[in-house]
């Protein structure tokens, strides 16, 4: 199971037993997988109330901090460098999320 947290929210939303039309999940971008987070979901929820609810997945947008010169940036392909001092040392400020959005 890549998303172990996804149990832990499936188990969270079957002990409320809240109907609802759909539920949102803020997932970072540097651990978002789409296609293995829906079926991890219907896995989760496929004999349960929550089969029916739609998943709505929002991609928190990674940011970095460089470690040298504390420039804030978004990471390009992966990497790590910063574009301002060409360091490569940098500190995940977004972009490892996942948690359920309550409105």
């Amino acid at each position: 199971m890549k998303y172990p947290r996804l149990s832990a929210i499936v188990q969270d939303l079957l002990a409320r037993s809240a109907q609802r039309d759909s539920i949102e999940l803020a997932v970072g971008e540097l651990i978002l997988e789409e296609s293995q987070l829906y079926k991890e979901w219907t896995d989760l929820t496929s004999s349960t109330f929550l089969a029916d609810i739609k998943l709505n997945i929002r991609a928190v947008p990674a940011e970095q901090q460089c470690m040298w010169c504390f420039f804030v940036y978004r990471p390009a392909g992966g990497g790590t460098t910063c574009p301002q001092c060409g360091s490569v040392g940098a500190k995940i400020l977004h972009g490892e999320e996942f948690y359920l959005e309550e409105h």
